[in-house]
């Protein structure tokens, strides 16, 4: 599939991502839903381990996104065979990592939750619900796997197939489990905990399935896993660990803003934790988009059309900002409803307004801010998205302290640091493209061997 750009292709490309991204964080957001009208305690642990846990399993999203620039390459290319290569050793290191995962989650949890918490209430929410996550890791990992390799050859229709039955699956349990309903037991934050990793479970097999219905093993030469080399490998993990670190960088800063906001006090912790999941809403679109801006420009280089990977970027830049300012307008205008969905606490509510609306004017910066550094790494040049991550990440860490740790401002100055670091990577990036510099820092997929 050689992909032209056009508005009708980046849709059909971004339409199933954009439910398939739902994998990624709805999860959290019926989570936070759902403990919102359960628990205060509850609801803060869940906000606190559930980014935590993102910043984890990131990783392997790290290494399949750059794993999905591989794809897509290839795939503009149109050499299928090397498709399958590509996604074999993405499957293989990624079987030892989930492995690696599930250690680090059990044996470090407690004491990491131990230093970063100060509520021992919470604390003991957070353990549980993390270790009850951890069963679901191999399926996290995997899963991400396959949403990379749909995304790279331009297939993304069953990510939405995928996505609905994941999300059914969490809301039935999640609803049965968190409250006791229909004779089940109440569980609470476990039950919580629970229901997702099924959910995870269900999504994987899922992508599973419908890879070996359509035949894909044959088609790109997967499964292959008796011709593992090690260039391939080294390939893969130059061209994805600098898109570890800066997911790492990224979600690492965002845990120390709730760190720093739970030391203020669990109600305000409690706010964040409800706006947190509203981002997260507001992000699905602007994420599932900048993976489509990824496999586009990825997909145009391999045809060798370097004319037309600017114009192609300004396009899906477009669909996303129009997506963006539509969802943010109706959020803006009814955000008592919208909040309401999250706790039943009026006092919650009534207090989320203030920093609800510093968090919209980010969002003004942040879908063609994403669009433009996703874009880079459709390049190849996953290391100018690191660099500008980390530069991005010291105004938002300084921003964090000085207002936060020092001055103790009110949750709506707080939430500013969104701000910053989103017009901060804007400006970053709109130099990158609009210079020229990208031409230079295109990369190639093919693994050197000598």
């Amino acid at each position: 599939m050689q992909i032209k750009g056009t508005y009708k292709e980046i849709w059909q490309i971004a339409f199933p991502i954009i439910l398939g991204s739902l994998a990624n964080s709805i999860n959290q957001i019926i989570d936070t839903a759902f403990l919102g009208h359960y628990s205060k305690i509850s609801l803060d642990a869940v906000t606190l381990t559930g980014i935590f846990f993102f910043n984890i399993t990131f990783i392997a999203g790290g290494f399949a996104r750059g794993c999905q620039v591989i794809v897509a390459r290839h795939n503009g290319e149109m050499q299928y065979n090397k498709i399958g290569i590509s996604f074999d050793h993405l499957l293989a290191f990624s079987a030892v990592l989930s492995v690696i995962m599930v250690l680090f989650f059990q044996l470090a949890t407690p004491e990491i939750v131990e230093l970063s918490v100060k509520s021992h209430l919470i604390q003991k929410e957070a353990v549980i619900y993390i270790h009850n996550l951890n069963y679901g890791v191999p399926a996290v990992v995997f899963a991400l796997c396959f949403n990379a390799f749909y995304s790279g050859i331009g297939k993304t229709r069953i990510i939405t197939l995928a996505t609905v039955l994941m999300t059914l699956t969490n809301i039935v349990f999640g609803y049965l489990l968190i409250f006791g309903n229909f004779g089940f037991p109440e569980m609470g934050i476990k039950g919580a905990a629970i229901a997702t990793t099924l959910a995870n479970y269900v999504l994987f097999a899922v992508y599973f399935f419908y890879f070996m219905r359509q035949q894909h093993h044959k088609t790109y030469n997967s499964f292959q896993f008796k011709i593992l080399k090690i260039a391939q490998l080294k390939k893969i993990i130059s061209l994805s660990t600098p898109i570890v670190l800066q997911n790492l960088i990224g979600i690492t800063s965002w845990q120390y803003f709730f760190l720093c906001v739970e030391k203020i006090g669990e109600h305000e912790l409690a706010v964040s934790g409800i706006l947190k999941s509203i981002f997260i809403f507001l992000g699905i679109p602007v994420w599932s988009l900048a993976s489509t801006s990824n496999t586009v420009i990825s997909n145009i280089i391999g045809q060798g059309k370097i004319e037309t990977v600017v114009p192609a970027l300004i396009k899906v830049m477009i669909v996303t900002v129009g997506i963006s300012l539509t969802l943010n307008l109706v959020i803006v205008l009814f955000p008592h409803p919208i909040l309401s969905l999250f706790t039943n606490d009026i006092q919650l509510i009534n207090d989320s307004i203030p920093p609800f609306y510093t968090l919209m004017i980010a969002l003004i910066f942040f879908s063609s801010a994403m669009i433009m550094n996703q874009g880079i790494i459709g390049t190849g040049a996953t290391k100018i998205p690191a660099i500008v991550e980390l530069l991005c990440a010291f105004s938002y860490i300084g921003y964090c302290y000085y207002f936060i740790q020092l001055k103790h401002s009110k949750l709506y100055i707080a939430w500013g640091c969104e701000v910053v670091y989103w017009l901060s990577l804007l400006t970053f990036t709109t130099i990158y493209w609009g210079s020229g510099a990208w031409k230079r820092f295109i990369q190639k997929v093919e693994p050197d061997i000598t």
